[in-house]
């Protein structure tokens, strides 16, 4: 809850709504557009309702046309809220900083990536779980990511029908 919302509400302040942060290339996709079938699993099964789905991103604003069509067409939540790292920001800090807003304004329930460096690292600094995917094994880290969404108080993963 941000510390408006605390001063106008107090102790009646809305909870926080649900989140997941996720780091794009090797993680959700390989070869910047080669989906990964457990992550697109997972990701098409989020109840958006209850959820929003945040990309954290090295990506710079040069690849949003591919990186927006990429998503579209496999039709992953959280088209819009695409967090593009700025060219003149280091992947490291800008998703150090990304992860701190995230987890100001949410209630995120894990953020997943291929790094333990960049995501791991901004993971840990914000307090916020994280879900480290083995490139070799991608479907391991999902396969935990969805027991986390589970456990979250209050959340279904739809079941694909």
């Amino acid at each position: 809850m941000s510390d408006l919302a605390r001063q106008l509400f107090g102790a009646d302040a809305p909870p926080k709504r649900l989140a997941l942060i996720v780091d794009l290339d090797d993680t959700v996709c390989t070869s910047f557009a080669c989906p990964l079938r457990a992550a697109l699993d997972v990701l098409a099964r989020l109840h958006r309702q209850k959820v929003e789905v945040h990309y954290v991103t090295a990506r710079t604003d040069v690849s949003r046309r591919g990186t927006e069509d990429f998503l579209a067409e496999y039709r992953l939540p959280g088209y819009r809220n695409v967090h593009y790292c700025p060219n003149w920001k280091s992947p490291r800090r800008h998703k150090a900083e990304a992860h701190a807003t995230l987890a100001r304004e949410y209630r995120v329930i894990a953020s997943i990536g291929d790094t333990d460096e960049e995501e791991g690292e901004a993971a840990r600094l914000a307090g916020v779980p994280f879900v480290l995917v083995d490139r070799d094994n991608p479907s391991t880290a999902w396969a935990a990511l969805a027991d986390l969404i589970l456990a979250a108080e209050g959340f279904i993963v739809e079941e694909s029908s």
